[in-house]
């Protein structure tokens, strides 16, 4: 008992500190004191926020941000924040977890009536980036930036071969043929037409939507073990099983892009992360992007974006609102370089001065958020496992799916 009194001791102290703290981080220099965080993967872009952050305080009279990017595990510290109420007046929230914190109704604060009274208009940014960070008709988050696949190619294996380039007209089929026709096994430089990305499942399940697959049936069940998914599952597995396709890690390569990058496959699916990346590290490689091909049924792609938002515990939810309106204006998104703007005008006047990111601004019409429900991040593991399974032979996509199925069904119980 003594020790239990003891802990509980501690913890009061400790969240009493943390209170204390954030009563004195209220205001600095006589101003509102802000505070603003997001993960620090990227260095291009922490730079940007740091000049935004600047930028906005040197705006501003009576409000002051500071910008705190986590290196690291950015949700489990951001988690233990908000559990004890530290957590930064704004912050950055991946798609993925935007539905498992809409499932914990306390965390959140809706920005319905900031958008009310403010020059930011929800219209004013690409429909599905805003309906991705909305719920019941209330948005929860601006979207500060965007992503979707692009089909990148390397334009010499191409000439090479003696092959016209990727279009959008292709399919999937069309897809296979010409990688097999890419793949030269043997000599001293052997190359291959694809790389796949083996331990997840953000490739695949794009496949499945084009073969007519959905992840979740109308009742909220899993369905990805449907005909149609065990289908999507077989042909990207062909992949694979014609020699076409290999793993970043049999060429030395720690991702796709690395491998595409190094010319050992002359095709990927990756996001316009890999256009800087390539510029830095393979400044000399001459490659192009077209869309995913489409499938039997139709076209699909994920859409992976991050929005600003604020939590219910924010000491100062209109100062908040003031940063977010700052840092999604449309000065603020003609600096990003490391993703295609969420404004609707900003994004086309990108892509007018950068055409090669067309492919990706286009799939953001049909792109469905990449999410995956409550459970999302456990889901997403559990369809990744299913996905090894198959592309190292260990199960047929059958029961691969079918066990993924069962899977998630249990983790959407808990």
């Amino acid at each position: 008992m003594v020790g239990w009194v003891r802990a509980c001791g501690v913890l009061a102290a400790v969240i009493g500190l943390a209170l204390a703290s954030g009563c004195r981080e209220a205001r600095r220099d006589g101003k509102i004191a802000l505070r603003l965080s997001g993960y620090a993967g990227n260095p291009a872009e922490t730079d940007l926020m740091r000049e935004l952050v600047d930028d906005f305080n040197a705006s501003q009279a009576q409000i002051s941000a500071r910008y705190e990017p986590v290196p690291g595990q950015y949700y489990p510290k951001l988690l233990t924040m908000l559990a004890s109420r530290t957590a930064p007046d704004v912050f950055y929230l991946d798609i993925l977890y935007f539905q498992p914190f809409i499932a914990k109704r306390s965390i959140l604060l809706p920005l319905d009536d900031f958008l009310a009274t403010s020059s930011t208009k929800a219209s004013d940014f690409i429909p599905s980036l805003i309906g991705a960070f909305s719920d019941k008709g209330k948005v929860y988050g601006i979207p500060k930036d965007f992503n979707t696949f692009g089909l990148y190619y390397n334009r010499e294996s191409f000439d090479r071969a003696g092959l016209s380039y990727p279009s959008d007209q292709w399919d999937l089929f069309r897809f296979r043929d010409v990688a097999e026709r890419l793949t030269r096994n043997t000599g001293p430089a052997p190359r291959h037409g694809f790389a796949l990305t083996p331990e997840t499942a953000d490739r695949f399940l794009p496949v499945a939507a084009m073969f007519g697959a959905r992840l979740y049936a109308p009742d909220g069940s899993c369905a990805i073990a449907s005909p149609a998914g065990v289908k999507a599952m077989e042909y990207y597995a062909s992949l694979r099983g014609s020699g076409a396709a290999i793993f970043p890690s049999e060429v030395g390569s720690s991702w796709a892009g690395d491998a595409f990058g190094r010319e050992q496959a002359a095709m990927v699916f990756e996001g316009s992360w890999l256009t800087p990346y390539l510029a830095e590290s393979f400044p000399r490689l001459g490659y192009g992007i077209s869309q995913l091909p489409r499938g039997p049924a139709g076209r699909s792609n994920f859409l992976f974006t991050v929005a600003y938002v604020i939590p219910q515990s924010a000491r100062h939810p209109e100062a908040s609102w003031k940063l977010i309106e700052y840092l999604t204006s449309a000065s603020a998104q003609e600096r990003i370089t490391f993703a295609l703007p969420s404004r609707k005008a900003v994004s086309a006047r990108f892509v007018s001065k950068h055409p090669q990111y067309r492919p990706i601004l286009d799939a953001a019409a049909y792109a469905e958020p990449y999410a995956f429900g409550p459970q999302g991040n456990r889901v997403n593991d559990r369809l990744g496992l299913a996905v090894q399974e198959v592309l190292l032979g260990v199960k047929s996509p059958q029961q691969a799916l079918a066990e993924a199925a069962a899977a998630i069904d249990r983790i959407n119980r808990l």
